[in-house]
C-alpha cells in the first residue's frame, strides 16, 4: 500500500470514528442538553454509515422522537428543520473528511427544503463533494431523501473551508493532496 493509500484509509477511518462519536451515543431527550453544547449528539443519535470513502458519505437515520417534539411548537411531529441542518452540516464534513483528513467549517451553507420526515421515518443522506477551489475550499451537496419512495427531503449545498493552517491536519501524517 502506498502512502496516498494509507493516508486516504487514515482519512476516512477518522471521518468514520468522527460520525459514530457522535451517531453512537444516547442522548437523554431534555431541555438541558439542547442548551448544554451536546446539539449535535442529540441530532445524530442513531445515524448508521453505510459508505464512507472517496469524497462521498451515505447514512441512514431514523427521525426519533425527541426531533420531532410537540413542545418546539410541531403538533404534526415533523423532523426539525435545525436538526435536518446539523446533519447534512456534519455527514457533508465527514465526506470532505475522507479525502482531506480535515474536518473543515461551513463559511457558506444553503439548505432548500422540499418535504416534511416525520417521526419513526427512515431516510438516507446523500454528501458527496462536487467542486475544490484552490486548496482551502471545498463544496459539498448533500441530498436527504425518504427510504420509502425516496421523496426528496432537503437539499444542502455548503463551501467548507479548513478551520486549521495547512498541514495541522488530523491525520499525522496527512497532507491535503490539492
Amino acid at each position: 500500500m502506498g502512502d496516498y493509500e494509507g493516508s486516504e484509509a487514515a482519512a476516512v477511518d477518522a471521518a468514520r470514528r468522527w460520525l459514530e462519536g457522535m451517531s453512537n451515543k444516547n442522548p437523554v431527550a431534555s431541555a438541558s442538553l439542547w442548551a448544554g453544547g451536546h446539539f449535535d449528539i442529540v441530532c445524530h443519535s442513531g445515524l448508521r454509515i453505510l459508505h464512507l470513502h472517496g469524497g462521498r458519505a451515505v447514512c441512514r437515520f431514523r427521525v426519533p422522537a425527541h426531533l420531532t417534539p410537540e413542545r418546539l411548537q410541531d403538533a404534526d411531529m415533523n423532523w426539525q428543520p435545525g436538526a435536518i441542518a446539523a446533519v447534512i452540516d456534519n455527514v457533508g464534513a465527514a465526506a470532505i473528511m475522507t479525502t482531506e483528513g480535515i474536518i473543515k467549517i461551513s463559511v457558506e451553507f444553503d439548505i432548500s427544503y422540499f418535504s416534511a420526515a416525520k417521526v419513526d421515518e427512515e431516510v438516507e443522506i446523500d454528501a458527496r463533494i462536487v467542486q475544490h477551489k484552490g486548496k482551502k475550499l471545498t463544496a459539498v451537496i448533500v441530498e436527504v431523501r425518504k427510504k420509502e419512495g425516496g421523496h426528496l427531503v432537503a437539499v444542502g449545498r455548503q463551501w467548507m473551508s479548513a478551520a486549521r493552517p495547512a498541514g495541522a491536519g488530523l491525520i499525522p501524517g496527512h497532507s491535503s493532496r490539492l
